[in-house]
């Protein structure tokens, strides 16, 4: 016999749909929502806003060309944004945030379910609770725990720093554990959940921070089995990049522009697949 909770199960979900409403309105401000002739005209609701911007992005509302933002700009149902080379941004839910690597491209669609569209390149995903519905042209990605997730060459690479991601494809899901990842190729299910591969190792400058001026170069440099890597700058205590880029060497110049103590770290890859990041270096940005 089903259980209590079985039974309620339609009516849990339709509650959990509601509570998220109520608290995207309260985060955004926005008038209340409600698919009526007249809420239409009051256009696409907000769900998240331009948390932090560096390097350049980009903003395409329906039906309009693309335009740069700023940080703090709404972001609407329907939306596309894109960040150029070298840039990087986080979009910031009620729940959770999401950076976007350089050179990558989101939607964010209507649907039963707020999901947003990995058209191309990286995201990063840092939930409170459990992950925004991610899809790209090969897979679902749902669950919870920090996630990244690479489109590259119409192929789909995801893995889970923390355990907790379901990744689903053709009818067949797979779960992945801690530092555990899958590829999904076009029109396949997806791989078996395997470990990501062996780091690379932080050369200089590592656990002694190095001390900079803002804006000044610092010579970043690594070791590692592969030929292109992909280079993460956080804050001292945060797990969100405030720099996310691809490079294609083991070396890379740096210029911090804000002031405080940075982490930086490094991953493999190989086409849209990640090792496990490396250890971190230490950065300290300071006044004369």
């Amino acid at each position: 016999m089903a259980n209590e909770h079985e039974l309620n199960r339609p009516l849990l979900a339709r509650l959990g749909a509601s509570l998220v409403a109520a608290l995207l309105l309260w985060w955004t401000g926005a008038e209340p929502y409600s698919r009526t002739a007249d809420a239409q005209a009051q256009g696409p609701i907000q769900v998240a806003r331009l948390g932090f911007v560096e390097g350049g992005a980009e903003i395409q509302h329906s039906g309009a060309g693309w335009a740069r933002v700023a940080e703090g700009d709404p972001l609407l149902i329907g939306d596309r944004v894109r960040t150029l080379r070298g840039g990087t941004a986080r979009l910031d839910f009620p729940w959770t945030a999401i950076v976007m690597g350089d050179g990558s491209e989101i939607a964010i669609q209507s649907d039963r379910v707020l999901t947003l569209r990995l058209e191309k390149g990286r995201i990063d995903i840092d939930p409170e609770q459990a992950l925004l519905r991610v899809v790209t042209g090969e897979a679902a990605i749902s669950g919870s725990g920090r996630t990244l997730i690479r489109r590259e060459a119409n192929a789909t690479f995801v893995g889970s720093y923390g355990g907790g991601a379901n990744v689903e494809a053709q009818g067949t899901t797979v779960r992945l554990g801690l530092n555990k990842g899958t590829l999904v190729s076009p029109g396949a299910t997806p791989g078996e959940a395997t470990p990501m591969g062996d780091p690379p190792r932080v050369v200089s400058p590592a656990a002694n921070p190095r001390y900079v001026l803002p804006g000044e170069p610092v010579h970043l440099t690594w070791s590692g089995a592969q030929s292109a890597y992909h280079l993460e700058v956080l804050s001292i205590d945060s797990d969100i990049p405030v720099i996310s880029v691809d490079v294609d060497a083991r070396e890379f110049d740096l210029r911090l522009n804000w002031l405080g103590t940075f982490r930086w770290r490094v991953s493999g890859r190989a086409g849209p697949v990640e090792t496990q990041a490396s250890g971190e270096g230490l950065l300290c940005a300071v006044e004369k």
